[in-house]
Order: structure tokens, then sequence, then C-alpha cells
């Protein structure tokens, strides 16, 4: 996105536009950690990558799904259920 920000990206290539040094996260990360990332580095989507094998993509990890997870957390917190102390009222 940064590269298209700026003033000259006419015939710019994929290759030219990103990053060599990427900043990724692994399946078995945890959630905290990877939204760190995003947040220390000011990026929206991180890779997913295996350990053994850093240069296979398994998939991405973006804001907005992570919204979407807080989200569903939140509002399940705040569901009441009926428990055992409705029998005592």
């Amino acid at each position: 996105m940064r590269a298209l920000e700026t003033q000259n990206n006419d015939g710019l290539t994929v290759l030219e536009a990103g990053c060599g040094n990427l900043i990724v996260t692994y399946p078995d990360e945890v959630l905290h950690d990877a939204v760190t990332k995003m947040v220390r580095n000011d990026i929206g989507r991180l890779p997913v990558v295996t350990r053994n094998m850093p240069h296979q993509l398994v998939g991405y990890l973006g804001r907005a799904a992570v919204m979407s997870a807080r989200l569903r957390r939140v509002e399940e917190e705040h569901e009441r259920e009926p428990g055992w102390l409705q029998g005592l009222a």
C-alpha cells in the first residue's frame, strides 16, 4: 500500500514494491503476539508460515479477522445463560 502512495509507481513490479524483510506469524503463535507485531510494524496483515518451512505460506492473518474474533468473544462473555442460581430465586 505504501508503494502505491509514492509518486513514481508506474511500471513498479511486485518485487520492487515488496519488502525483502518479511514479518510473519506462525500457526502456533499466540494471537496477542501476532497482533503486537502488526501494531508495532504498522501493518494490517501478516503471512502465516510454518516454522519448519518458512517459505511455505499456509494463510494470512488480517485486522478484520482479529477484530471479528474479538467481537465474538465479547458477545459470548455478555450472553447470559441460566445457571444453578436461577432455581434459588
